[in-house]
């Protein structure tokens, strides 16, 4: 498709982005692509590591009242994503310490669809596991693609309000049983090499969840790295679409075809470490 397309992912913390999706998102931003992300909680109560040891280690004097917390998480998501090439990033800045799917969520979100009238939506899966705060945010957003199909909503004529297609993040997982019974699988592909590098500079800017430096670098050899590693490709953000894509005939994806006439030794020369350390810690 080249014409240009309008891309919305909708996250529950404010890293999510960066950290699921970054590599796919810059990559449709250097495409020329409009680009949104919707960032529904503060993120302060889970995933502010560095306030919430102080406060569990009583050292009070040395906590930052909630506002400046969330203006800290907030300007490393918007300097994470200014390095990815997305300068709309839209804070709801509801509460994260209990995430459900209330009202005032999932019209927060509908309003945000309306909006921009993304074709293309991100979001994270709504079965993972043990993230219980990632689930109600996708299921609210889900709920928001109905509720904005309504006459409160559809003001006029122009771009489907709903997308045409919702792209779910590919749980990475923990180490633990559920993730072994869980379904493990993409059947969407997005090769992130050419920005990997970029990816890791921004979860440098996460400095509350101490994403800065190798901790981030080996979070992307683990998942990215690992996503991309059978498909011989060095880094790939993974993902599981909602709806059967439909075909005048059977798919030939290019990569595959070209991947079919390689040699053995080709594919794995393909599979390149490209992130050094960090000296920044």
């Amino acid at each position: 498709m080249d014409e240009s397309l309008k891309i919305m992912a909708v996250m529950c913390h404010p890293a999510d982005a960066i950290d699921h999706a970054g590599g796919t998102l810059c990559l449709h931003a250097q495409r020329g692509d409009q680009v949104t992300m919707v960032v529904c909680t503060h993120g302060v109560d889970t995933h502010h590591t560095r306030r919430n040891e102080l406060i569990k280690s009583g050292r009070l004097d040395q906590v930052s009242d909630l506002e400046e917390a969330i203006r800290e998480k907030e300007e490393e998501a918007l300097r994470g994503m200014e390095i990815l090439g997305v300068r709309d990033v839209r804070f709801l800045r509801l509460k994260d310490d209990v995430v459900i799917q209330s009202r005032e969520l999932i019209e927060a979100i509908a309003k945000e669809l309306a909006d921009v009238r993304p074709h293309l939506l991100i979001l994270h899966n709504p079965t993972e596991e043990l993230g219980f705060a990632h689930q109600e945010t996708a299921e609210a957003a889900l709920r928001a693609c109905d509720l904005v199909k309504t006459s409160h909503y559809v003001q006029d004529a122009g771009d489907p309000v709903t997308p045409a297609q919702i792209f779910f993040i590919t749980m990475y997982g923990h180490t633990n049983q559920l993730s072994a019974e869980g379904r493990r699988f993409a059947n969407v592909l997005v090769d992130i090499s050419p920005v990997v590098e970029k990816k890791a500079r921004a979860l440098d800017c996460v400095a509350s969840q101490y994403y800065t430096g190798d901790l981030g670098r080996k979070c992307i050899e683990v998942t990215n790295g690992r996503m991309g590693l059978h498909s011989s490709v060095s880094y790939a953000e993974a993902y599981q679409v909602l709806n059967p894509h439909v075909y005048s005939h059977l798919p030939a994806n290019e990569y595959l075809m070209r991947q079919a006439s390689n040699s053995k030794s080709s594919r794995g020369e393909s599979l390149q470490i490209r992130l050094g350390g960090s000296d920044r810690g």
